[in-house]
């Protein structure tokens, strides 16, 4: 989503815009095609942008799902995260007269010449930050059988315990060692 911020830049110091958009699903050839790179599979997002000496302050909240897999079962599932952001953006050129702007710092985002800010980038890199590492496709995923990967939530069921042949001459050291103590 670009947003163009010249007409709020022409206005007082603290005046401010309201954007909001909506997309669900993602168009992969649209303009927020760049969300579908952390797997958000759908947006809604508020932005408000305000006036600042700097260039454009840009604060909102994104509410997004996003595409992961059960972290215990492997299931795909859909994730709801929130992000809460702001960012300042810094004008490179002054909207009304065109000349140059101080420098801004060099890790600082910057609003380019056509006055345009691409809000992808930065909702991208907060609904990511937002993104549990470790999804659960319920509270009480049971997770995947560690002896034979069944997921347990749809197959509940026990094995045998096993006896690992590698140890079975350790096995015999042992009951040799219980017969030696009685």
């Amino acid at each position: 989503m670009k947003i163009s911020v010249a007409p709020l830049l022409k206005e007082p110091m603290g005046s401010t815009d309201e954007v909001h958009f909506e997309e669900r699903p993602i168009d992969p050839n649209g303009e927020n095609a760049g969300l579908m790179e952390a797997d958000i599979t759908g947006i809604d997002a508020d932005v408000s942008a305000t006036h600042t000496n700097l260039g454009a302050l840009l604060e909102g909240d994104a509410r997004a799902t996003v595409a992961q897999v059960c972290s215990r079962c492997l299931t795909d599932i859909e994730s709801p995260v929130e992000a809460h952001f702001a960012e300042q953006y810094y004008a490179a050129l002054n909207v009304d007269t065109g000349t140059a702007m101080p420098e801004p710092p060099l890790d600082a985002k910057t609003i380019g010449h056509d006055f345009r800010i691409d809000l992808t980038p930065l909702i991208r890199e907060e609904v990511i930050l937002a993104t549990p590492p470790a999804p659960l496709c319920r509270p009480d995923c049971k997770g995947l059988c560690p002896e034979c990967g069944r997921d347990l939530n749809e197959f509940p069921h026990d094995h045998e315990d096993v006896v690992d042949n590698r140890w079975g001459e350790l096995s015999k050291l042992r009951d040799v060692g219980d017969l030696g103590q009685r």
